[in-house]
């Protein structure tokens, strides 16, 4: 069958935008591990001591397992989605469908060769449809869709907000990069980069430190920009309040979603709903001094970090049961059909005896498999809540840390304990290292018996002294004992108010066993309140748990 003459003529933009999208992909992971490589080199000596690296070497390999995983799978459902769009597209142009993919011959087919696929119909193909919107208002355009999609919009404003808090706390570079990463590929694969590079930078990076840890000199665009919009203080963090705008914006975008699908607007409310989640990382940059406060100490900023992830945790759980609601209300048995349902056999004469046969329930979890864009981001749900509950349990983050981050602490304020008034302390709350005891214990025993051998030879040689008057004083006093006075108490030192806001707040040292309790209760709340809830709740107790 000879080409027909195609209506759409080819578009420059939009074969410009799919290969800008695939260029920032790779440019993108090799910045992120440009960022991981800076942190594992700035490590520093009190971080490779035996406990620490035994962590480290039993952690990080699952996490990047997990990456690696979430990646392929974003990729193989990806080119599942974008052949069932280029058949589709193919099929309602009236063309001959591609019996193969990958040309066996030759990587450069004859344009009349209709056996596979011809190159100027990709280029109709991407000039008339983008794959990536495509897929997108697939997910949107059904209740029973959305209610997987949604979970990980949701989930992507608290993961916005770790980075912009622990990002800004050790100084970690590119952090906008991750949050890109989980627009273009998955929020899966972010979140576990992300989690391997808190494993790598236990402590804050120096401000010279970019690249692949080379000290480097200020660019000129880094010299403007800090002129425009200067460093902030040390310890001055935005106030919760000034959040309020970029979370009205979020949660305004997804709410239009659904509502958006299949109408010409669907692309820009997709455009300001990824945007919008860039906004806790920009606002702590450009927002003036005033908008924000500086504390005292590090642990004073643990109230508005849980305050934020608190609202971030009730606005997820009342989107999480409206969507669950209208999803359940949606789909009664009854039959259903969607643009690429030609391609879908078990569509056409199974779906029908199923539907009608199968619970509401049951039909918003089965339509994973409606279609490979449904699929990714089933996948992505699911592996983004396993590796959540997987750190919550790995760091034994504590149980109340968590509900205090969740609208689960409103009804339950008299039964928890602040954890602001619990790590409130002058001293650091790190636990112990085993390695920098044993050093720390014998170097003070060596202290006690060089003081104690002092004070032996000290005693011997005022025994044989001579007195003022030339004669020998005895060694030992006759007559009633001198009592000696008891030493006073040592006061616990507590830091000037410049020290204290000068302290750099280290990392936890995961427990050697892992507290299953924590990660058990983050599955819990995700199964009950959603995804975009469990992750507020183990974020929040991240960024107090020190």
């Amino acid at each position: 069958m000879a080409p027909i003459p195609l209506q759409h003529p080819l578009s420059i933009i939009s074969l410009a935008t799919v290969g800008i999208r695939l260029i920032s992909i790779l440019y993108l992971i090799y910045a992120v591990a440009a960022s991981l490589y800076t942190s594992y080199k700035s490590l520093g000596p009190s971080q490779d001591t035996r406990s620490r690296l035994a962590q480290r070497k039993r952690l990080v390999p699952i996490f990047l397992g997990l990456a690696v995983t979430a990646f392929s799978l974003a990729t193989y459902t990806s080119l599942n989605s974008v052949i069932i769009s280029y058949r589709t597209w193919v099929y309602e142009h009236g063309l001959d469908q591609p019996e193969r993919f990958i040309p066996e011959e030759t990587l450069f087919p004859e344009p009349d060769n209709s056996s596979v696929l011809d190159p100027v119909y990709i280029a109709h193909w991407l000039s008339d449809t983008s794959p990536y919107f495509d897929s997108l208002e697939i997910v949107a355009e059904k209740a029973r869709r959305f209610w997987w999609g949604q979970q990980i919009d949701l989930a992507t404003i608290a993961f916005s907000f770790l980075l912009s808090i622990e990002g800004r706390r050790r100084n970690i570079p590119l952090t906008s990069a991750f949050l890109a990463l989980a627009h273009l590929v998955s929020l899966s694969f972010a979140q576990n980069l992300f989690f391997l590079a808190l494993l790598l930078t236990p402590a804050p990076l120096s401000q010279g430190r970019e690249g692949f840890g080379l000290p480097v000199a200020p660019s000129r665009l880094v010299q403007i920009r800090d002129r425009f919009f200067p460093r902030k203080p040390k310890n001055w963090y935005l106030s919760p309040g000034s959040f309020g705008l970029a979370l009205a914006i979020n949660y305004s975008t997804i709410f239009l979603l659904p509502l958006a699908a299949e109408t010409p607007s669907f692309v820009n409310v997709v455009f300001f709903t990824r945007a919008s989640t860039f906004l806790p990382l920009i606002l702590p940059r450009i927002a003036p001094t005033s908008w924000g406060t500086i504390h005292a100490h590090p642990h004073d900023a643990y109230r508005p970090f849980t305050t934020i992830y608190r609202s971030v945790s009730f606005m997820s759980f009342v989107y999480y049961a409206k969507a669950t609601i209208i999803a359940l209300i949606a789909n009664i048995p009854n039959s259903h059909r969607h643009r690429h349902s030609v391609f879908f056999a078990w569509d056409m004469e199974e779906r029908t005896n199923w539907e009608r046969s199968s619970t509401a329930v049951g039909k918003v979890l089965g339509s994973i498999f409606d279609h490979p864009a449904v699929l990714a981001v089933g996948w992505d749900v699911l592996i983004c809540t396993f590796s959540l509950g997987l750190w919550a349990a790995v760091r034994a983050t504590n149980t109340q840390h968590i509900i205090y981050s969740t609208y689960l602490n409103y009804g339950f304020n008299h039964k928890f304990e602040d954890p602001v008034e619990d790590t409130k302390r002058p001293s650091l709350n790190i636990k112990p290292d085993p390695e920098l005891c044993e050093d720390v214990v014998s170097e003070h025993s060596m202290t006690l018996r060089s003081r104690r051998k002092s004070t032996r030879l000290g005693s011997v040689a005022s025994s044989t002294a001579p007195s003022e008057e030339g004669v020998r004083t005895p060694g030992k006093r006759r007559g009633r004992s001198k009592k000696t006075k008891k030493p006073e108490e040592e006061k616990s030192y507590e830091p000037t108010p410049s020290e204290a806001r000068d302290i750099v707040e280290g990392d936890i040292l995961p427990a050697d066993k892992s507290d299953w309790e924590s990660g058990a209760l983050a599955w819990g709340i995700a199964a009950f309140s959603g995804l975009g809830s469990a992750t507020a709740g183990v974020f929040g107790a991240e960024c107090v748990s020190r």
